[in-house]
């Protein structure tokens, strides 16, 4: 699959996301362009996807307007992006309604009927993806309601809920966005972000206290419901647009390798750092510093079972300018994980470490790390959490304590119990 940003596209909801105006438009004076339209669009555009508007209108099946008032409105939205040298590449809508009436015009009896163009139908998103060749799986959808919602899950887009226009309230539909914004140069900005976000998987630990079952095969090649572990992990990232994968190993390396290639066939990219000899997760991360290339990362250990919405998470970091987020649980076995206390803000305000009796909140092993958390790990062996961040406190680490479903399979025993409950 082509992780190529020409082939991905921002589908575009048009009223309460670009503009304001009457539930039914049908004079150029009634279309009231938002004033953060203007900027989020160049953004958008800048970063090389195609700007596509998907929008209902269904005044048309109820004769507020005809097609030639719309397409008068269109003309009209087009010049006034294009005198800001932004460019829309096509609006696709919906004219019908699927309520038929006795009291209908014969002449507008064709709009009434139950169609898939009308979003959360996916017809209108379908022939863009044939027009321009879109990637879908990298693509966005931005819109005010949780129709606009709907419709991205429906297609396999990234969601965008923006709180204009319906903001969301409008509860036709139970989808949850997976990300939230402000307004469309708010969800820009963030997409700008998203759009940079890369992955660092360590895979490189031994297992021994999986043996035999890790004596020929790397621990994160176990298997759960029939994939491996780190297969499990690969389609999540790929779920939330992270295609840009490095793979960090030593022990039975080759064998991750010859599994996954060069990622294509699982829609990803991926690159292997070979490690000489074990570093630690903090010393496996230093040693993947050069290969590094965007901004913010998320960083998995390969031994986790879990579903985790990274969506909330990512959001999370880039709202609270961390250097770095772990992802926290209220952990079953705390004597073997690491507890980390944080305070009202979220801060990281103490790292606990193992052997504790009573449930806490711990580490799960995930992270959105910025890039210059990189410039705090030492060379050589270290631990990530105990060598590192340990003795950052007060710097903006921060603790997102998330409900998924996490399982570590640290253990024969943890790892049959991820064969039995895991919703993967």
């Amino acid at each position: 699959m082509s992780t190529n940003a020409q082939n991905k596209a921002i589908f575009l909801d048009r009223d309460g996301t670009i503009n304001e105006g009457p539930p039914y438009i049908n004079r150029i004076d009634q279309l009231d362009i938002l004033p953060e339209s203007f900027k989020g669009l160049q953004l958008l555009g800048s970063l090389g996807f195609k700007l596509i508007i998907i929008t209902n209108q269904s005044g048309i099946a109820r004769q507020y307007l005809s097609e030639k008032d719309l397409k008068t409105i269109h003309k009209h939205l087009l010049a006034e992006f294009k005198k800001r040298k932004i460019k829309i590449h096509d609006i696709f809508f919906c004219p019908h309604h699927p309520e038929m009436h006795e009291d209908v015009p014969e002449h507008a009896k064709k709009y009434r009927i139950s169609c898939n163009c009308r979003k959360p139908g996916t017809e209108l998103l379908e022939k863009a993806k044939k027009d321009f060749k879109i990637d879908l799986e990298n693509s966005f959808f931005v819109g005010d309601s949780t129709v606009d919602i709907q419709t991205a899950k429906n297609i396999g887009c990234t969601s965008l809920l923006v709180r204009t226009g319906h903001g969301g309230e409008d509860k036709k539909f139970p989808a949850e966005p997976d990300y939230t914004c402000d307004n469309i140069l708010e969800a820009a900005k963030l997409i700008d972000q998203i759009n940079d976000l890369s992955a660092v998987i360590l895979v490189g630990g031994r297992g021994e206290r999986m043996r035999p079952l890790t004596d020929n095969l790397p621990k994160p090649m176990l298997p759960i419901r029939g994939k491996p572990i780190l297969e499990h992990q690969i389609n999540l990232l790929r779920k939330y647009g992270i295609s840009n994968i490095a793979l960090c190993g030593h022990y039975l390396f080759q064998k991750i390798i010859d599994y996954f290639g060069d990622g294509g066939g699982f829609g990803v990219k991926i690159i292997y750092l070979d490690e000489p000899e074990p570093l630690g997760t903090g010393g496996a991360l230093k040693n993947a510093e050069h290969a590094i290339k965007s901004k913010n990362f998320i960083l998995m250990n390969g031994d986790i079972a879990t579903n985790v919405r990274l969506s909330k998470v990512i959001q999370f970091h880039i709202e609270k300018h961390a250097l770095a987020t772990l992802v926290l649980r209220v952990s079953d076995h705390p004597r073997d994980s690491d507890v980390i206390e944080i305070d009202e803000n979220c801060m990281v305000s103490n790292f606990v470490g193992k052997g504790q009796e009573e449930t806490r909140t711990a580490n799960t092993g995930i992270f959105v790390i910025n890039k210059d958390f990189l410039g705090f790990i030492p060379k050589g062996v270290s631990n990530l959490e105990k060598d590192v961040i340990s003795k950052m406190i007060g710097q903006p680490i921060f603790g997102f304590i998330s409900d998924d479903y996490f399982k570590d399979i640290g253990t024969i025993e943890r790892f049959n119990k991820a064969q039995e409950e895991s919703p993967l």
